[in-house]
């Protein structure tokens, strides 16, 4: 029992609250990158979106309450390998390639531009 007391407590203490409208964002963007047929690229191994999801979203967890909105998730979470420094990559269909960072920004501004135009 008291394992699992401390679990749960590490998790809380963990845990980050953000303004709403930045978490929906960055589930939304999180939802962008599992949804893509795009292949991530993380220190030279590739991986299909649903797996790259997966990974930020840890990455996220364990960053905590030091991300408070979409931009810090993509600079600070979902840019870099923290572990090799290298940056993360896409590649689209197309065989085109670019920063992850890149790609998380001009969909963010799709969000944005969403949110805006629903107001």
């Amino acid at each position: 029992m008291a394992i699992a007391a401390f679990f749960a407590a590490v998790v809380a203490a963990r845990a980050a609250t953000r303004p709403a409208p930045e978490q929906e964002a960055i589930d939304w963007l999180l939802s962008e990158v599992k949804g893509s047929d795009a292949v991530f690229i993380r220190n030279g191994s590739e991986y299909n979106g649903e797996k790259a999801a997966a990974h930020l979203k840890s990455k996220l967890f364990f960053a905590g309450k030091r991300v408070q909105t979409a931009r810090e998730f993509i600079v600070g979470v979902a840019s870099r390998s923290e572990t090799s420094g290298k940056p993360y990559e896409i590649r689209s269909k197309d065989g085109a390639r670019q920063p992850l960072e890149k790609w998380l920004l001009e969909r963010l501004a799709v969000f944005e531009k969403g949110r805006s135009a629903a107001r």
